[in-house]
């Protein structure tokens, strides 16, 4: 019983990893994000500094990462994708490919 309290508790802690905005990320704090409209400024100010953040010089994109907490077995991260002009292009939530399960 206390290895299944230790994975539910490590799971719930890896999922707030790397969120430094007003708390874990919500499916409401997601829903706020309009592509074609939110700009990273506003982004960041309500999600905090993304986990990982890499630029696509010939896409001219950037693609910013934050990790999400789950209710589920798999961990989720939302994957936002801005334009050269600081726009968001796209919004995604995915599966954590990272989280490795098994």
């Amino acid at each position: 019983m206390k290895t299944i309290a230790a994975v539910v508790l490590a799971l719930a802690l890896a999922g707030c990893a790397g969120v430094s905005g007003e708390g874990p990320l919500t499916d409401e704090t997601v829903s706020k994000l309009r592509p074609g409209v939110s700009r990273s400024d506003d982004v960041r100010a309500l999600m905090g500094t993304p986990y990982r953040v890499e630029t696509f010089r010939r896409l001219e994109r950037e693609v910013w990462t934050y990790k999400m907490p789950s209710a589920g077995l798999w961990p989720k991260e939302l994957v936002l994708q801005f334009s050269r002009d600081g726009i968001v292009r796209e919004v995604m939530v995915i599966d954590d490919p990272d989280a490795g399960i098994g």
